[in-house]
């Protein structure tokens, strides 16, 4: 007797379930099935992706999204996939289908919100988050995916409003209270002290916000000029927020020590490459490199495409390695084969649409710092700019800055230190094997005299200048999706230069490792 679709899906899924060794078998019988062909696809993919497959992983994946799909919360779970192997674009092309239907599921709108917002698109999210809302879906979490949306998209005043209407659903939401003290300067009149120290005393240090509430209570006193209380609160958060995580320093270390083995090959990388042309925006995280993409991007002919992890997630397609978007010894390894011609390729093809109609845009993830030399090598035409900060206030500001999943190396003084010694050491190395292919631009330099930074870096990049550009004066607006995203909306000025001078005291560990006796 012939089976239906359904009893032929749920005999799979119990295959699967019950003899894994057999699940890629009975799905893989799936595609010849069209109703379930789809399904089946997305399924393999999976299956893949825990393999380590990257290739097929993504194969089956963009197969499965050629395919109708009538469910939401499938073409939902489709996107999320998608974006996880790194085709954004075609993600983005399944939620925007969602954003079309009539009828749908509020739910299914609010983690599409959800998904548009993990993969830093504001913009979109808060459409998405606020049809949801108004629908009926209200909850402290969607009120605030909707204050950070704003916040990003610099609606300072409606996301202060949408965070507190999240405070007044659950008043120990504390990221809700990370933003709002992030939304703006506080004050000895009006700051949010009271109730953040209420709820760390409610909860405790072993809470898992216990590290959000102490970094939120460094800011707010570290911007009312209480260095002793702020130091305090930045101590126990680094502390605590150290505990929290894992950082495997032997690991890292070994890292940079098999990047500085890496020297130019000979290819043929893009050699007939047209198109935008992207530049690399890298350093150390804190460094100023929001602050550069911007005052680039006042040029009409440059577009801001933010922080992409595009390249090293084409460099584990290429190398046909799984893995997460953060680069490891054993993608190192695989490199050592890789086509770069092929990765040059891939690379442009999965981000070149960012560009629309203009000649160049910008790629600003610090951690690309990292694979500079392989940019270099399978990107001839692409731009490099490394922007570098004087060491103690490049460590101070990452310590003082509370990541989510990423830089584990910044809470404590030691491990930041050692860290900014290896990230100069190898930009040395690149500069040594691609002579010319980086320019160094100093943050000190670009906001004391911003004409002289960016006219040297326009020339670097063969841009040419727009007329009636004030780089000193010309306010940044737009979308800017990272933890800086307030503080450089103000006109460019020179007051965070030097800042960790004024804890001085407490940071003669990170000052003494980085052999810095004056900065």
């Amino acid at each position: 007797m012939q089976l239906t679709s359904a009893q032929a899906w749920s005999r799979a899924e119990a295959i699967a379930r019950n003899h894994p060794e057999k699940a890629l078998n009975a799905f893989e019988s799936l595609l010849s099935c069209s109703d379930l062909k789809g399904m089946a696809h997305l399924r393999l993919g999976v299956i893949a992706a825990r393999a380590g497959r990257m290739r097929d992983a993504v194969a089956h994946t963009l197969a499965s999204a050629s395919a109708q799909h009538p469910d939401p919360e499938f073409q939902l779970m489709l996107a999320r996939q998608l974006a996880d192997l790194g085709e954004l674009q075609s993600a983005l092309g399944c939620i925007e289908e969602l954003g079309v239907l009539d009828g749908i599921d509020p739910s299914v709108l609010a983690n599409a919100g959800k998904t548009l917002a993990d993969f830093s698109f504001y913009d979109r999210a808060e459409e998405f988050l606020v049809r949801a809302a108004r629908a009926g879906v209200r909850s402290a979490v969607i009120e605030y995916l909707i204050g950070l949306s704003r916040m990003y998209c610099g609606k300072i005043g409606m996301a202060q409003e949408s965070l507190e209407a999240c405070l007044r659903i659950d008043p120990g939401f504390a990221p809700a209270m990370r933003a709002l003290v992030t939304s703006r300067r506080q004050t000895a009149d009006n700051n949010h002290a009271d109730r953040m120290r209420s709820l760390l005393a409610r909860v405790g240090d072993q809470h898992a916000f216990a590290p959000l509430l102490h970094y939120s209570l460094f800011k707010t006193f570290d911007d009312m000029g209480d260095e002793r209380t702020a130091w305090t609160h930045l101590e126990a958060g680094m502390r605590l927020r150290r505990a929290q995580i894992s950082y495997d320093e032997p690991g890292q270390r070994a890292l940079f020590d098999a990047l500085e083995q890496f020297a130019p090959q000979q290819c043929d990388a893009a050699s007939d490459v047209t198109g935008a042309v992207p530049i690399f925006i890298v350093g150390l995280p804190r460094s100023g490199s929001t602050l550069l993409e911007r005052m680039l991007c006042t040029n009409p002919g440059v577009v801001d495409a933010g922080e992409l992890r595009d390249f090293v997630c084409q460099l584990r397609w290429v190398c046909d390695s799984i893995g997460g978007p953060h680069l490891d010894v054993q993608l190192v390894d695989r490199a050592k084969e890789c086509d770069w011609t092929e990765l040059g390729r891939r690379y442009l093809e999965h981000t070149q649409w960012r560009a629309g109609s203009a000649g160049f845009y910008t790629d600003k993830l610090p951690a690309n710092s990292m694979v500079a030399g392989y940019i270099a090598q399978a990107l001839p035409m692409a731009k490099i700019v490394h922007i570098a900060r004087d060491p103690m206030d490049a460590c101070f500001s990452n310590m003082k800055a509370l990541f989510a999943d990423a830089y584990p190396y910044s809470y404590d003084q030691g491990e930041m230190a050692r860290h900014f010694l290896w990230y100069r050491r190898l930009m040395s190395h690149w500069h040594e094997m691609f002579p010319g292919r980086i320019l160094d631009i100093r943050y000190e330099e670009l906001v004391a005299q911003p004409e002289v930074g960016m006219s040297r870096v326009l020339e670097f990049c063969g841009i040419r200048r727009a007329p009636g550009i004030d780089f000193a004066t010309t306010r940044l607006d737009g979308m800017i999706g990272t933890a800086s995203t307030v503080q450089v909306r103000e006109p460019v000025h020179s007051g965070y230069v030097g800042q960790w001078q004024r804890y001085r005291a407490h940071l003669g560990r990170l000052q003494s490792q980085l052999g810095e006796t004056e900065a």
